[in-house]
């Protein structure tokens, strides 16, 4: 498949998202590819992206363990809330993201400090994000690199839900701790969006 296919879903229960569909765009017509197919290749890559609340994390996990056995040389699931330096880090992660992004479509591992949300500071052990998996999922706001045209993912998966439902779901999954922030972050991503073409 061409790299930069994007999916869009729209007004969707994460549940009801077509899982094989998806990894049939990704992956060909039976959704399996045999083990020499990985062999002196970059894995691919699956971005899950849209705004906060959209149900990335969701789609991402049932995705991911779909394809878990259709990928003998391993799936990776990759969230990005790992990588954003904070609640005012969305640009600083999608800039980093997309540094790794362009490592492991080069077969190369991606090496990256997760943020300790509790710390406030990047956790100073440096951890690999191996190109020897057949197929990584990224999840989150800003995983398939917008603004960067030159560093694309082979399928994109984009959610969308009305701003109102997202803040309920977020809110519902993360509670207290997300609500003060919530309007900074949708600021962030107002920005981060734009620069789409």
């Amino acid at each position: 498949m061409s790299a930069g296919r994007t999916w869009v879903i729209e007004n969707h229960d994460p549940e009801d998202a077509d899982v094989a569909g998806i990894l049939e765009q990704l992956l060909g017509r039976d959704g399996t590819l045999p083990p020499e197919h990985w062999r002196n290749r970059a894995p691919l890559v699956l971005a899950v992206d849209g705004r906060s609340g959209a149900g990335k994390t969701s789609l991402a996990a049932r995705l991911a363990a779909a394809a878990a056995a259709r990928c003998p040389a391993g799936v990776v699931l990759f969230h990005l809330e790992d990588l954003y330096p904070g609640w005012d880090g969305l640009t600083e992660g999608v800039r980093l993201w997309t540094e790794m992004l362009t490592r492991l479509l080069d077969g190369r591992d991606a090496a990256w400090r997760a943020w300790d949300w509790a710390a406030g500071a990047p956790d100073p052990a440096e951890r690999i994000l191996s190109a020897e998996a057949a197929l990584i999922i990224a999840e989150g706001v800003g995983a398939s690199a917008p603004g960067h045209p030159e560093v694309v993912p082979d399928l994109t998966v984009w959610l969308q839900l009305p701003a109102a439902q997202r803040r309920r779901r977020a809110l519902a999954r993360d509670g207290e701790l997300y609500r003060p922030h919530w309007e900074r972050w949708a600021a962030q991503e107002d920005a981060l969006l734009a620069r789409l073409p």
